[in-house]
């Protein structure tokens, strides 16, 4: 009983840390993908996930003394809840301090952007987001044609770097539209 009230007192205390810790960046959107056993939704603000550790904390709260497998359930959910938005938030903190110097208005005008596009409804979101995909192929098949044009190993390199990024930045997008897909199959089969 009393290694339950321990646990249960640092799970509270780590929670409460977290929430002062990020309190300032409670709007600010986590672009990470987490496990679906985490957190119910991705790509949501600060916000979202500090409500999520809390109803998690609520319901470890709620338990019965003697739901002992109930009780290391939650609290090892909290516990990962905990540790995977810190990493998600300490990650993207250092990124953004990382290129904040060197890039303030793209940075600030891109995050606006990405804001302006998660505040529209789910389905025109994913339109959004196809035509995302769409002007991200044809970036694509430029760069790759400027590579087979180039004549110069520095600007074959750097080509190849873009190319590179403007891949993953593609793979983002497939994955927002896949989750958003899902989703929405989901709230149609409620209905």
């Amino acid at each position: 009983m009393s290694n339950h009230i321990s646990l249960l007192n640092q799970l509270i205390e780590s929670v409460e840390q977290l929430q002062s810790r990020y309190h300032s960046q409670s709007e600010q959107i986590i672009y990470t993908k987490f496990a679906p056993l985490l957190f119910s939704e991705n790509y949501q603000p600060t916000k979202f996930y500090l409500n999520e550790l809390n109803h998690t904390l609520s319901q470890l709260q709620q338990l019965n003394k003697n739901d002992i497998a109930q009780f290391a359930f939650f609290s090892e959910k909290l516990l990962a809840q905990c540790t995977a938005l810190s990493e998600a938030l300490d990650k993207s903190q250092f990124q953004s301090s990382q290129s904040a110097v060197n890039f303030p208005k793209v940075l600030n005008t891109r995050e606006q952007r990405r804001q302006e596009i998660e505040q529209l409804p789910p389905r025109e979101r994913l339109d959004k987001y196809y035509e995302a995909l769409k002007a991200l192929n044809d970036k694509l098949n430029e760069q790759k044609d400027q590579l087979k044009q180039s004549q110069d190993l520095a600007a074959q390199n750097s080509y190849s770097d873009l190319i590179k990024q403007t891949r993953q930045r593609r793979q983002r997008c497939l994955e927002a539209i896949e989750v958003l897909e899902e989703y929405l199959a989901f709230k149609d089969a409620q209905e």
